[in-house]
């Protein structure tokens, strides 16, 4: 039999899930004090004229001075926000990057093993600072480190994010335990395993749940979305985006995907363990995209897991009425998260009119006709519990 996933082979553990165990960094180092302060002024700068001049006027960004890997992290998520901000800071989309943003983006990048774009790991997962030290890292006790134009919509937007991903952390053990079970052939265990599961895809829910009480669709679409697009599928950038001094790319346009919360590995992992398949289509092709805008250890940890004992198939024949029972809640809870996103999706950005062409209301920010794919999405995964 395949062998059982262990979290902590991939940097994840159950107190923090896929986030980072060190609380993210809040600046970096002396030698680019220029570039941090640029991000940490970024509603301010927005407001202001001629952002992409103040981008060319910035000292050239060192690389070699960034510390550790919370300050790469930092890095990342500073020059990608900036990266964004110059792309969408005009009603002309930028057709070029500029070598002084460009080549540190692309650098950085290249250390944390994702494309020079804005992705979901910097946006949420590595942008988050407690009030109380020892507090929970849950909405109430985070705030962000960084934002485009500020404001409670765009803070609690992504704080919402951050504390799925927390709460994500006792699911993500529960996988491993229950491949355990299931290779020793252990039907309790399994079941114990499963209630934690179901526990925490109810924790997940209730907070995705909560995303209106302070993140207005209106507001959402017209100030918080139109700087997380990307450059494929873009009305604005049909050829991409060229990045001068990047030599890899041999001046040619690349066409990244924007950020999105499908590039979280909280569900791909869920879909793994629960064996919710999806069909082989473009929809499918769309999901593998997005594991290389994740980070690679997450993607492994995905790929063990699918690769793991199967519990699908001990849950099939081991005919026990109570486990079959919480297997299918499990699968379930996937299915009402993906029916609440889709509700999401409807409200906050199809209902909305679109006022500018790099925004789309038609297009996800990832370049997908999303209401489509989510509607598929939640089916296939209604359609496939566990026959009692």
């Amino acid at each position: 039999m395949s062998k059982p996933v262990k979290i902590s082979d991939y940097g994840i553990t159950e107190e923090f899930g896929y986030l980072p165990t060190q609380d993210p960094a809040q600046s970096l180092s002396p030698g680019n004090e220029a570039w941090d302060q640029m991000g940490k002024d970024l509603p301010k700068l927005l407001m202001g004229s001629d952002f992409r001049n103040r981008v060319k006027s910035l000292p050239d960004f060192k690389v070699d001075k960034l510390n550790g890997e919370a300050e790469i992290r930092r890095a990342m998520l500073v020059l990608s926000y900036i990266g964004q901000a110059y792309q969408w800071s005009s009603n002309e989309a930028a057709h070029t990057l500029p070598a002084k943003l460009a080549l540190p983006w692309y650098q950085v990048g290249k250390k944390v093993g994702r494309p020079p774009i804005l992705s979901y790991q910097s946006y949420a997962s590595d942008n988050w600072r407690r009030f109380e030290k020892n507090g929970p890292i849950e909405c109430g006790n985070i705030g962000l480190l960084q934002c485009f134009l500020g404001g409670q919509d765009e803070e609690w937007f992504i704080l919402i994010h951050i504390d799925i991903e927390k709460k994500a952390g006792k699911g993500l053990k529960a996988i491993e335990e229950a491949q355990i079970a299931v290779a020793v052939n252990d039907a309790d265990q399994l079941e114990k395993a499963m209630i934690k599961l179901r526990e925490s895809l109810q924790a997940m829910y209730a907070t995705l749940d909560r995303m209106p009480e302070r993140c207005d669709p209106y507001i959402y679409f017209h100030r918080v979305r139109p700087y997380i697009f990307g450059w494929r599928n873009n009305p604005s950038l049909p050829n991409g985006v060229v990045y001068e001094g990047v030599d890899e790319y041999k001046g040619v346009g690349q066409k990244f995907r924007g950020e999105t919360g499908a590039q979280s590995a909280i569900v791909p992992a869920m879909d793994a363990v629960l064996g919710i398949e999806h069909e082989r289509d473009e929809l499918r092709d769309y999901l593998m995209e997005m594991r290389h805008y994740m980070p690679p250890e997450h993607v492994k940890f995905i790929e063990a897991a699918e690769a793991g004992p199967s519990v699908r198939n001990f849950v099939n024949t081991a005919n026990r009425k109570s486990l079959t029972q919480i297997f299918n809640d499990c699968v379930e809870i996937v299915a009402n998260f993906r029916a609440l996103h889709l509700e999401y999706a409807g409200s906050y950005i199809h209902a909305q009119s679109q006022k500018t062409p790099g925004n789309p209301s038609a297009v996800g920010t990832g370049g997908t006709p999303f209401m489509i794919y989510l509607r598929k999405h939640r089916d296939e995964t209604k359609a496939q519990t566990v026959k009692k």
